[in-house]
């Protein structure tokens, strides 16, 4: 089926390009949030007509997420982990604690546009990433700082002595 794209689609086209697409994607994805027309005459002349319109909006949300990008300069995320032996943690950090801790620092970004390349993390190691995608040409790295929990003297229960009766002679 072919389409107008309103707007830039990563892998697909630029705004204005006539597309072929599967027809269940364009049925029940493109065409419902306004991403696609039909390409009749008259849609052909509407989008000629809006394209410099289309192309200043989408310039402008790709200067917001260059904004918010700079956000992220020197940003981390850091969690607090149980740790068996083997370096192993005790559950896991899966994307939606990296989504609440995301939100808790002050992003307020949805679940969709932050992604965990590496799948959840279950083993402690230094070298994990978190990537965010603000725009379609914008996406950043961050960088995930695991940290150890170590317990306390206090918390950890004392080994009480217990003196066995070893005389049997009575």
């Amino acid at each position: 089926m072919d389409v107008l794209l309103l707007k830039n689609i990563k892998k697909l086209g630029e705004i204005g390009s006539k597309v072929s697409v599967k027809s269940g994607y364009a049925r029940n994805f493109l065409l419902p949030t306004n991403q696609a027309v039909l390409p009749t005459k008259e849609n052909l002349a509407k989008v000629e007509e809006q394209k410099q319109e289309l192309l200043k909006i989408e310039e402008e949300m790709r200067s917001k997420a260059l904004l918010e990008q700079e956000k992220f300069n020197n940003y981390e995320l850091s969690f607090e982990v149980n740790i068996q032996e083997e370096d192993k943690l005790f559950g896991s950090v899966t994307l939606q604690n990296v989504v609440d801790k995301l939100k808790e620092d002050g992003f307020d970004l949805p679940k969709k546009q932050v992604n965990l390349p590496s799948g959840p993390i279950k083993i402690f190691k230094d070298d994990y990433i978190a990537t965010i995608s603000l725009h379609i040409d914008v996406l950043v790295t961050v960088p995930i700082k695991l940290i150890k929990i170590t317990k306390s003297p206090e918390e950890t229960p004392e080994s009480t002595e217990v003196e066995l009766d070893t005389d049997t002679s009575s």
